[in-house]
């Protein structure tokens, strides 16, 4: 019953009334080529709103910050700024600048919170394929508190790679190459650098993550995320459908879950403690055993 509210609490692509779509906004240089987004910013709302930051796909060779348009619109219905971004594609430069661009993305986003009325503790990240890769690198890259510089409070990746090993394995060199600027041959380093499996650790982000069976970016890549995000003890969620569908194609399917999991995790509060991960216990839980420690010294204390 639940999932049935989830579903149709979701507003139509076309309910947009109200957001001032800013385009080609720069938020950095790279290389001496500008790096642009869009910025989708509701006309009303409070002054801290939960914003995500939009990765498009493309095999690190092609695509633009405009394939989000439909979704960026959705979010700012539901009172998000979105900001969609391009990024470096395809150049000399490769491996890590795109990984650079979407983290200094993320950064100028909290250093100009102010100006679109963000909550810099509260940036999330959505992206499909190469994007989604991006995102998984989001989410996997550095340790601690997950409300300063390039770190994101939650993710979720439709399609991504996040082993690249193992994806040039299955899918042949030409995979990896756009990325990482070379052959897995002459920079095997660089596969393990690039992949987000390699990353994970219990201070991680949490990452909502999408598939097909039989797609584009096999099902394995998915499920190796899923097996070491569960190994470290991050929350995430992996939603698998049949057929052969990548990416995009997602998008009527993947967007109500996608948003429950973003909502229901950026607005978690933060631990306490110092590393920035989540306890193991339950918060709950560990009230009652308190609770029964203070009951149980109060019965032997009673005792004659």
């Amino acid at each position: 019953m639940a999932a049935l509210v989830l579903l149709t609490a979701v507003p139509p692509a076309g309910a947009q009334a109200g957001t001032d779509v800013r385009r080609d906004v720069q938020y950095g240089t790279a290389n001496g080529k500008r790096l642009l987004l869009d910025a989708y910013v509701p006309a009303s709302g409070p002054d801290r709103r939960r914003a995500v930051v939009m990765i498009h796909g493309g095999g690190w060779r092609t695509g633009d910050k405009a394939s989000w348009a439909e979704e960026a619109n959705r979010f700012a219905a539901r009172g998000w700024v979105a900001f969609s971004i391009n990024y470096r594609l395809d150049e000399p430069s490769a491996f890590p600048a795109e990984v650079d661009d979407v983290q200094a993305a993320v950064r100028w986003v909290r250093t100009n919170a102010g100006e679109y009325r963000v909550d810099p503790e509260r940036i999330a990240a959505l992206g499909e394929s190469a994007g989604g890769h991006l995102t998984a690198m989001l989410a996997t890259l550095g340790a601690g508190a997950l409300d300063a510089g390039g770190r994101i409070r939650v993710g979720a990746a439709w399609s991504p790679p996040t082993d690249l090993a193992e994806l040039a394995r299955l899918r042949g060199d030409q995979w990896s190459s756009p990325l990482l600027g070379c052959t897995p041959a002459t920079c095997p380093d660089r596969l393990a650098q690039a992949s987000p499996v390699t990353h994970v650790d219990r201070t991680d982000a949490p990452l909502y993550l999408v598939n097909s069976t039989d797609e584009l970016v096999p099902l394995s890549q998915a499920q190796a995320m899923a097996a070491r995000l569960k190994a470290a003890g991050v929350d995430h969620q992996l939603d698998v459908y049949p057929g052969a569908r990548h990416a995009l194609d997602f998008r009527q399917d993947a967007w109500a879950p996608t948003i429950a999991f973003l909502e229901a995790h950026i607005d978690r509060p933060f631990p306490a403690g110092g590393d920035g991960s989540f306890p193991a216990v339950p918060l709950a839980a560990a009230t009652l055993v308190v609770l029964a420690g203070i009951v149980f010294g109060l019965r032997r204390r009673a005792r004659p």
